[in-house]
């Protein structure tokens, strides 16, 4: 069995290049250009292997992993914050984040890579409540950057 963590690490440069082009309409041209540069692929590669690390943990650990990552996400979105772009524009790139997951994902199907239906189902409800956490971050960083 496949997790789907591990699916989009071998898929990751069509999930960076998904991702992009899901954000055309989504932020401004400044951050989609951003996020087409080396910077944006480091973040999607640090993403998916926090993915793998929190899919893989023990059930005691994954809550420790989870918040190491929300840190990192935090961190990342106060310093673009201070560069000027904003909690929405963060957020509205995690959401079409979820967009590029399944556009992915569509296409390991057809190859045969997933997991039972079943399992997929669960997995792509996991990694939304995954990406929910993230979003939480960015705005919980824009609270405290405001006050």
């Amino acid at each position: 069995m496949n997790d789907l963590p591990l699916v989009l690490r071998n898929h990751r440069e069509e999930l960076w290049r998904h991702w992009v082009d899901a954000l055309e309409d989504e932020v401004s041209v400044d951050y989609r250009e951003l996020m087409n540069s080396a910077l944006g692929e480091r973040f999607i590669r640090s993403l998916i292997d926090d993915m793998i690390a929190w899919k893989g943990a023990e059930k005691y650990e994954a809550p420790g992993q989870l918040r190491k990552t929300c840190a990192w996400v935090a961190r990342d979105a106060a310093n673009r914050m201070s560069l000027g772009f904003t909690a929405l524009e963060m957020t509205a790139a995690l959401q079409a984040l979820r967009g590029a997951i399944i556009d992915v994902l569509i296409d390991a199907l057809v190859v045969g890579e997933l997991p039972s239906f079943a399992e997929t189902l669960e997995q792509v409800k996991n990694l939304d409540w995954f990406i929910n956490q993230l979003v939480t971050a960015v705005l919980q960083t824009e609270s405290s950057v405001e006050n």
